[in-house]
């Protein structure tokens, strides 16, 4: 077996290479790992969303059984029947 030296140049060209490997591994990584927590924080924002409209159902339940239909102004805190 012969063994040749490698010239500065080729084994500065390998080592880049390696550092740019190991660097698009790590990236993967991170998005792997952004992945992960992205599917985490849109599963709590769809639990929220189900409570939060669940809430606006029951709200909704409570003031027609008490008020009848109609509607609820905000900007006043009035409601408005639509009962004739």
């Amino acid at each position: 077996m012969k063994i040749i030296k490698l010239t500065p140049e080729e084994v500065e060209t390998l080592q880049n290479l390696k550092t740019q490997n190991e660097s698009i591994v790590k990236e993967f990584g991170l998005i792997h790992l952004a992945k992960l927590n992205l599917n985490s924080r849109e599963e709590r924002a769809e639990t929220f969303l189900t409570n939060v409209r669940t809430t606006e159902v029951d709200i909704a339940k409570t003031l027609e059984d008490k008020y009848g239909k109609g509607t609820v102004n905000l900007s006043t805190g009035e409601f408005n029947s639509t009962a004739s």
